[in-house]
């Protein structure tokens, strides 16, 4: 097996999850304010996101065995190109005036489960890319 070429310190990816996080909080704060502002209706939220969080712990139930068995960086990025191409096409889909309350529920559903893979393989794959001395400080300095 290939040796990767370990470095003490990595900016990109120690604020990569800040800068995932802060995408994160854009999009749920996006979604809330738009479903709310284009039904009226604050339930129809709250069933979004109810369903959305029940597929994220589904997801998660999966996610490990997948990203302990395959190419953590490969998971990554197949999950955030899924995610990318579900918010295209539906973004194309649907209709901001009347949206369809399916459409947002399988929307938040694709990212949750993206989300759901994405996140075990980033902090899986930190071992690989940070050497064995750095990682307490590495951690102590944000990442979990």
């Amino acid at each position: 097996m290939q040796e990767i070429n370990k470095k003490r310190f990595s900016w990109p990816l120690f604020l990569s999850p800040f800068i995932s996080r802060l995408g994160d909080g854009l999009y749920i704060f996006g979604l809330n304010w738009f479903i709310v502002k284009a039904t009226g209706a604050a339930a129809q939220l709250g069933i979004v996101q109810g369903i959305g969080g029940l597929v994220l712990v589904l997801g998660d139930l999966f996610a490990g065995p997948l990203v302990d068995n395959y190419n953590r960086k490969w998971v990554m990025i197949l999950s955030d190109l899924i995610s990318a191409i579900a918010c295209l096409i539906l973004a194309l889909l649907i209709d901001i005036r009347h949206p369809v309350f399916y459409q947002l529920i399988l929307l938040t559903s694709i990212l949750d489960i993206g989300l759901a893979f994405n996140f075990p393989a980033a902090k899986a794959i930190i071992p690989e890319l940070i050497k064995q001395s750095n990682l307490t400080r590495f951690n102590a300095l944000g990442l979990e």
